[in-house]
């Protein structure tokens, strides 16, 4: 067989771009080795900082619950002190309202006692006025009793007197009052009630007197009749002008003929 003849012309060699080729991959590989590097070097640098902020954010959701509660607290604590202001205005203000309570029952004591004393004067007036007076009342009953000693008379408890009605034709009042005068004071006779004696010294100062001039002159078409025994003139002029100066009240007289108890009957309508 015949041998190829070799050309006559030099062939291109392949080395040099291999050579070349090769310095290429290893560049290549080198390059994509430290990218690789980097990227996980910044993805495990990514995932610490993350962690961080993930501790970071729990501890400002524990702080913040921590916060909330609290807040809470003092909301339930100030709703406390609220109550415990609004009950102590309460009693702050239950406090004042006794307290002028007090006051008042205080004034009313003061004048209830002012008003007991003015009582307590009056009486001791009107004490010492009979005391001054007994003597008078004694020495007149020892008279008295002498006198019916000396014409050996009996007095006679049945004995009543009886007092007629004013003539016709007089202008008479419709409610008529009576009270008897005697030597020694007078007799409040008031319908319905028991009677009332007073001495001719405390008339002016007696109590049961002036109620009852005041009932009489609260009475519509009304009038005091003053029953005048022989020895009652005195006790008349005292009780019939205070009744008439002091109290405003219409007042008469009419005159007991005679001792013995007073017999009103006639008057009955």
């Amino acid at each position: 067989m015949a041998r190829r003849k070799k050309s006559s012309q030099g062939g291109v060699s392949l080395f040099p771009f291999m050579s070349i080729l090769a310095c290429l991959i290893g560049i290549l590989t080198l390059l994509i080795s430290v990218s690789m590097m980097i990227k996980q070097n910044e993805r495990d640098g990514y995932t610490k900082e993350e962690l961080e902020r993930a501790k970071y954010n729990n501890q400002l959701v524990q702080s913040d619950k921590k916060i909330k509660k609290e807040v809470l607290q003092l909301k339930e604590r100030l709703e406390k002190e609220k109550t415990t202001t609004a009950e102590l205005q309460r009693l702050k203000a239950k406090k004042a309202a006794l307290t002028l309570k007090l006051s008042e029952l205080s004034k009313v004591n003061k004048k209830s006692d002012a008003q007991l004393q003015k009582v307590v004067e009056n009486l001791k007036i009107e004490t010492r006025r009979l005391k001054a007076e007994q003597p008078k009342l004694q020495k007149r009953i020892d008279d008295l009793l002498a006198e019916l000693k000396k014409r050996k008379v009996k007095p006679k408890e049945n004995n009543s007197v009886v007092i007629r009605p004013p003539r016709v034709g007089r202008d008479i009042p419709k409610n008529l009052f009576f009270v008897e005068c005697n030597s020694t004071g007078i007799v409040i006779r008031d319908k319905g009630s028991a009677r009332i004696t007073v001495s001719t010294a405390a008339i002016p100062t007696n109590s049961k007197f002036a109620q009852f001039c005041n009932k009489v002159k609260g009475t519509r078409d009304s009038m005091i009749l003053f029953l005048v025994r022989r020895a009652g003139n005195p006790s008349y002029l005292w009780a019939a002008g205070l009744a008439e100066t002091k109290f405003d009240v219409k007042n008469s007289k009419l005159p007991v003929p005679r001792d013995g108890e007073i017999d009103l009957s006639r008057f009955t309508r």
